[in-house]
């Protein structure tokens, strides 16, 4: 790692769509942290690991962050997060779903950015400069049944992202949101407990087919750049167009 080069925490770095960010990250020049609660498979990337367990009750969690973000601000020049950490399923009625579970997937997939962007924002402002973006869903857009407290997790990752962008934007910190359809990225959901999920899905989707994480991290590229300055606010659909039918 060069300490020179602007720094990106990324959340999540060590699933099927983390790990392709942070690959494409690395190669575009920039210091990746990855938090995540899985140790990344490629060597490289141990040193600016840092395990976190991001469904641990939310006292716990945000002692847990601030320690972290001590030490990775101590390391360089904070440019950005990109917040990929999220777990989905199982697949059941809003009746079903115990207060424990909805509390564990808004922990994860909101909670989390939620701590870490209230740190990081501080040196951005100072800085004159950031990049904040949340990997969202489809499911940000539409609703589903059987998805209920996953979707709803989602649309307030939305308009949380969007509340940033209109707070901060005058700092030059932009915040934008990237809404994946179906993708291949390992979120713990056992395929048995899905029966047939995948394949409806599939059939809704205009492209036929799921995307490759390479697809997502590509957008996170693009948004990423200093170049992408006046894009803010938005939520960029990368579904294959399952949800402009």
């Amino acid at each position: 790692m060069d300490v020179s080069d602007p720094i990106v925490i990324v959340t999540g770095g060590s699933g099927g769509i983390g790990r392709e960010i942070v690959r494409s990250l690395v190669l575009s020049g920039f210091s990746v942290w990855n938090l995540d609660k899985v140790r990344p498979e490629s060597p490289v990337m141990q040193e600016t690991y840092r395990q976190v367990d991001f469904s641990e009750p939310i006292f716990v969690l945000e002692r847990t962050i601030s320690k972290l973000f001590s030490e990775i601000s101590q390391s360089g020049e904070l440019y950005g997060i990109v917040h990929c950490a999220g777990i989905g399923g199982p697949y059941h009625k809003i009746t079903d779903v115990g207060i424990d579970e909805w509390e564990s997937i808004f922990r994860v997939n909101v909670d989390s950015l939620y701590l870490l962007t209230k740190l990081v924002l501080p040196k951005f402002q100072k800085n004159k400069q950031g990049r904040i973006i949340a990997i969202a869903s489809s499911l940000s857009i539409v609703g589903q049944s059987l998805s209920v407290a996953y979707s709803s997790s989602k649309h307030a990752l939305v308009g949380f992202i969007k509340s940033i962008a209109d707070e901060w934007g005058e700092y030059g910190i932009t915040a934008n949101c990237i809404s994946p359809g179906y993708v291949d990225s390992g979120m713990g959901v056992n395929e048995e407990e899905i029966a047939g999920h995948k394949q409806i899905i599939l059939q809704k989707t205009p492209v036929r087919r799921i995307a490759d994480p390479v697809e997502i991290s590509r957008v996170v590229s693009f948004l990423i750049q200093r170049e992408s300055g006046y894009i803010t606010g938005s939520n960029w659909t990368v579904d294959g167009g399952i949800t402009a039918i």
